[in-house]
C-alpha cells in the first residue's frame, strides 16, 4: 500500500462494514431501512466493500471528488496479484462471495501494508 493515507482509508473502510449489518450488497450505499443513498450521505449505514472504501476517505478528506480517487486507488491495492486485468474484482466478491470474503480480503490488504 502507497501511502499511510491509503492504509487508514481501508482501516476505517474495515471498521464500517466490520458488522454484518453494516455492510450491503447490490448497492454501494443504503440507509437502515434498505433505502439506496450515496455512499457520502450521512443517512447511509450500510455499504458494500466499495462503497465503504469510499465513505472512509470522504470522511476523512471531506471531498467527494478526491475521495472517489483516493477510493480508486485503495482498491486496487485489494485486487489479488494477477487479477488486475478482471474488472469488478471487488463487486464480484462482495456480492458473490459475502461478507466475510470481504473482511479477509481487507485483512489481506492490511497485512500487506
Amino acid at each position: 500500500m502507497s501511502t499511510t493515507l491509503h492504509k487508514h482509508v481501508l482501516i476505517h473502510a474495515r471498521e464500517l462494514i466490520a458488522s454484518p449489518q453494516h455492510w450491503t450488497t447490490g448497492t454501494l450505499a443504503c440507509r437502515g431501512d434498505g433505502e439506496q443513498v450515496s455512499w457520502a450521505n450521512r443517512s447511509a449505514s450500510r455499504w458494500c466493500a466499495m462503497g465503504a472504501i469510499y465513505r472512509a476517505a470522504y470522511d476523512r478528506l471531506g471531498d467527494t471528488h478526491l475521495a472517489a480517487r483516493i477510493g480508486n486507488d485503495v482498491i486496487k491495492t485489494i485486487t489479488p496479484p494477477g487479477e488486475s486485468h478482471l474488472r469488478g474484482y471487488l463487486p464480484t466478491l462482495n456480492d458473490q462471495q459475502g461478507h466475510a470474503a470481504v473482511i479477509a480480503a481487507f485483512d489481506r490488504a492490511l497485512c500487506a501494508a
